[in-house]
């Protein structure tokens, strides 16, 4: 949490297929690495690569598919 209340989390998903859910909004910045991605009520992967961002309605979920490191930002709220 930052002084200006926004809060962040930084982190790194290795090879895996995973579901995540979320409670706020959240924006997913690639920093090095890639991924691809499917929102929850979709059927359509989608890639995110360094310097793209993808984001998650609050109360929610996506799909992560990850066949190299994915580097992130998760930018909440």
């Amino acid at each position: 949490t930052f002084p200006d209340g926004t809060k962040k989390s930084v982190g790194v998903v290795l090879p895996a297929t995973l579901t995540f859910n979320t409670g706020a909004p959240e924006i997913m910045e690639c920093v090095a690495g890639g991924c691809e991605y499917k929102l929850a009520g979709t059927d359509v992967w989608q890639k995110s690569g360094p310097g793209e961002k993808f984001s998650i309605p609050g109360n929610s979920s996506f799909e992560i598919r990850v066949t190299e490191a994915y580097h992130y930002i998760c930018h909440f709220g």
